[in-house]
């Protein structure tokens, strides 16, 4: 090859590899941004769905309004040096993102202004959009204007290129966002933080510049430009029918995003809502957006790209419809993961590879469509804008504005009024028929198809009739999405209520044959109620202990709504006020299945509710309390660990009067050991007074934290329990006496120091809970016993204070009380052939327990494991 022909095709493989790989890392960087970004404001705005959407629409509108404006001025103006203009927009992001929280810290106390101005609802809703909008709008401005700036220098005169170019370039970009959303969520948020996350995406638009600055590649060609020539086997175009194209091309943007969001809903069920199941479902769906834009060039480059257009939005419509019939084998596909998830021979790695199919298989294929459109209508719609730089900018803007109505539509209308199911089918019926009708347009199909629309009606009536969908059945997974705990058998189950709100996903199952009732919310079993002694017992528990142990409560608040055991317990005390939090308005309405265990709490005239964000409530209310209680989700849940922090836990502090009381569900059958040692130092370490107790019949740990020293009282218990109602709320757990209540005492945390040692704290920055074992791997009941065991052995010569008794009375509670935790100790002395096993069988609990302490004194500060043949130690570091 001649030397002139070689360097011109290094020279033009530069020019279009370089451009594409800046894009993968900006695509990387942003997508990295928008994760953080929507952490840190929710815990401003709160993690409400209001909140949660009116930021994603602030960060679209951003991106659409940088791509049209600066199209604009590139048509005007037609710089010379395009691709290093590209690398100063790309400096100028990162600068931002690396100024960005502090910009927001200095702005967050504008928040409670806001409030007491707009007060709750959509004047409120209007004002985050706008401060997250004003926030986010000079970074997310600058990245929409990237593509259009590099695709006008890369695309210069040759118009006939915009399909290959913007396949590569949009595909690059995308699959950079893949690449940021599984560094992000999986590593450099668990290893480095949210701040070296946010560090590491400002280096990287850095680097893109220093890129940008070394090569800079010449610009070949120049950005003037020439009318567009239709290929000779494209169809004839009119105005009218390029602005149809237009619009078809925006509905399908909102179709695109309203499927994500619809294919998620549906997704939690089986994957769990896990942050590695959200990053999964996610990177499905950009991945599968990548995968099309990249094919799109090397498939279609001869096709005449309207009727392709065409084609491929009515293939879409009509693949969407096709898969609505999968949504019925949601349930038994989520017992099929669930039976692989506790097979004791499962591996993590195998977790992840299960989870990754399912949402690559469901996500993949809708999401290939759509990216392979996005170059096509590109390159159609320079008929319309007449220009290059405004066809990359105006076509990826309409798309955009498409995207922000599937955000804001999907949640607040489409599923409230047609669940998730119908509003599949409405969603890709009316894309088939749109695109049906907008085909009539062109003379040459409506030739060929003038019958074609009526056909789509037809099909799409008898579709509906087939599908049938969004019909519930009162069958288990046929027109809904519950959930079959592992375990249970599918025919002792009755569905009792359903429910697709806005926010989750809702259920109430009946067990007939162990007569419990359980509450879903997005497949996870949030609360079981049972007619049986001890089946609501911790949730009653979180409620009376901290209601006993305060003097004289008057003011308490309740986060997390669940069945409403707890708040019902509560607001049963005498003279007290309370605030009950929930962010899900659709939970309360499930009330009522568990009126008979919750006391119908919601009719109760002390008992204030407030539908909002629980770390938004107490970040920003002036109340003070006397009592706060919570119960989040699963703990490793996404989105549930700054419920767990250190900020949070300081800013409950911060609501509770001198000598309050915060109370902490710890559920040990949910996190590993390492999980739960973290969880209770970040606890600890706000409130310098705790203790952990707990109800003999579970594995739930309840963490009691206050700055003043706790005082147990006899007589103060004993005049409470004259109430009819505290009494019955105690003897529905349990509480009979006030050894009774002495005996939900497990430990003060204090003795558990040695072990709490090289525990690493939970912070806002650093949520380990979302990085948890258990996401991948559940912890089994050896575990979870395991962690208990420790706890429990803290409880030998910790006695806790108690006032009001004479040195005798004082010894005959001790006395009772080392019974009682000898019989604690003897079921995993028993269990797994610990010290005092053979005393403990014979129902010598006195000389077992003294076994026992003589074990724990030797082994002081060590962990001790569990096994088959007896109790290990391990030497904590």
């Amino acid at each position: 090859m001649p030397k002139t022909l070689l360097f011109e095709s290094t020279s033009l493989r530069l020019s279009r590899f370089l451009p594409g790989l800046c894009l993968f890392g900006s695509g990387a960087a942003s997508l990295t941004y928008e994760l953080i970004w929507i952490r840190q404001l929710s815990l401003v705005f709160g993690g409400t769905l209001h909140a949660i959407s009116m930021v994603l629409c602030a960060f679209m509108g951003g991106l659409a309004l940088g791509a049209w404006l600066f199209s604009l001025w590139l048509k005007r103006r037609q710089p010379r040096n395009l691709f290093l203009l590209y690398g100063t927009l790309e400096v100028l992001i990162g600068a931002y993102g690396l100024a960005f929280p502090w910009l927001l810290e200095a702005t967050a106390p504008l928040y409670p202004l806001m409030v007491s101005v707009a007060g709750e609802g959509p004047g409120l809703y209007f004002l985050e959009f706008l401060w997250g909008t004003l926030l986010m709008l000079p970074s997310t401005f600058l990245m929409g204007a990237t593509l259009p700036v590099l695709g006008t220098w890369l695309v210069g005169q040759r118009s006939d290129s915009i399909l290959s170019n913007v396949s590569w370039l949009y595909g690059m970009n995308t699959a950079g966002a893949v690449a940021g959303c599984l560094v992000t969520q999986f590593i450099t948020i668990r290893w480095l933080g949210i701040a070296g996350a946010n560090l590491l995406a400002v280096g990287l638009n850095g680097f893109i510049f220093l890129l940008c600055r070394m090569f800079n590649p010449p610009a070949e060609f120049a950005t003037a430009d020439k009318p567009p020539v239709p290929s000779k086997d494209e169809v004839p175009i009119s105005r009218t029918a390029s602005w149809s194209l237009l619009g078809l091309f925006a509905f399908s943007g909102l179709v695109a995003l309203s499927t994500e969001i619809l294919w998620t809903r549906i997704l939690v069920i089986p994957l769990g809502s896990s942050l590695y199941s959200f990053a999964l479902i996610l990177s499905a769906f950009l991945f599968g957006i990548a995968a099309g834009s990249l094919s799109a060039d090397r498939f279609f480059k001869n096709h005449s790209r309207i009727k392709l257009f065409l084609l491929l939005e009515a293939s879409l419509g009509l693949m969407g419809l096709l898969m609505i019939p999968l949504l019925d084998q949601i349930t038994p596909l989520t017992s099929w993961l669930d039976a692989h998830f506790y097979d004791s021979e499962n591996t993590a790695m195998q977790t992840l590879a299960l989870r990754s199919s399912v949402a690559f298989f469901l996500m993949f294929p809708p999401a290939f469509g759509f990216g392979l459109i996005f170059p096509i209508a590109n390159q159609i719609h320079l008929s319309l804008f007449q220009n290059i730089p405004t066809t990359l900018g105006g076509s990826y803007t309409v798309n955009t504005v498409g995207s922000i109505l599937g955000t804001v539509l999907t949640p607040f209308v489409f599923i409230p009024l047609w669940g998730i199911e119908r509003s599949l089918f409405v969603l890709f019926a009316s894309l088939l028929l749109l695109t049906c009708c907008t085909a009539l347009l062109f003379p040459e199909i409506k030739k060929r198809a003038r019958a074609l629309p009526a056909f789509a009606i037809v099909l799409l009536g008898l579709g509906y009739w087939i599908l049938q969908p969004g019909s519930a059945t009162g069958q288990l997974g046929q027109g809904n999405l519950t959930r079959i705990d592992f375990g249970t058998s599918p025919d002792q189950l009755k569905i009792v209520d359903y429910l697709e709100g806005d926010f989750a996903t809702l259920s109430v199952l009946e067990d007939t044959r162990r007569a419990t009732r359980t509450l879903f919310v997005n497949g996870f079993s949030t609360a079981t109620v049972s007619e049986q002694f001890g089946g609501t017992s911790y949730m009653q528990a979180m409620g009376f202990i901290p209601m006993i142990l305060h003097p004289d409560p008057k003011d308490a608040l309740v986060m997390c709504f669940g069945t409403g055991n707890t708040l019902g317990t509560v607001s049963a005390f005498p003279d007290v006020r309370v605030d009950g939090v929930e962010i899900d308005r659709n939970v309360l309405s499930m009330a009522h299945w568990f009126s008979e265990w919750n006391g119908d709490v919601r009719n109760r005239s002390n008992v204030d509710f407030h539908i909002q964000d629980g770390r938004q409530f107490i970040r920003w209310s002036e109340k003070k309390y006397d009592v706060i209680t919570l119960e989040p989700m699963h703990p490793a849940h996404a989105g549930v660990a700054h419920l767990y922090s250190r900020e949070f836990y300081e800013q409950a502090r911060a609501r509770l009067r001198t000598g309050g009381i915060m109370m902490q569900w710890l559920p040990l059958h949910l996190l590993s050991r390492e999980d739960s040692l973290a969880v209770l130092k970040t606890f600890k370490q706000s409130f310098p007074h705790t203790s952990l107790w707990n109800s003999y019949l579970t594995r739930i740990v309840l963490l009691v934290g206050s700055d003043q020293p706790l005082t147990l009282n006899p007589q103060n218990f004993l005049r409470r329990m004259q109430n009819p109602a505290i009494a019955r709320a105690g003897n529905e757990i349990g509480v009979h006496s006030f050894l009774d209540f002495l005996d939900f005492h497990l430990t003060d945390a204090s003795s558990l120091n040695t072990l709490l040692a090289p525990v690493s704290l939970i912070t806002d920055d650093r949520p380990l809970l979302e990085h948890s074992t258990v996401n991948l791997l559940p912890p089994f009941a050896r575990e979870t016993d395991e962690t208990f065991l420790n706890f429990l052995l803290g409880r030998i010569r910790d006695f806790p204070a108690i006032e009001g008794l004479d040195q005798n009375n004082i010894k005959q509670v001790q006395a009772e009380f080392e019974k009682r935790t000898a019989r604690r100790l003897s079921i995993f002395s028993q269990r797994y052939k610990g010290p005092g096993a053979l005393a403990f069988q014979s129902k010598n609990f006195e000389e077992g327990l003294k076994t026992v302490k003589a074990f724990k004194e030797k082994q002081a500060g060590a962990w001790v494991g569990l096994s088959d043949s007896g109790w290990t130690v391990e030497k904590v570091d």
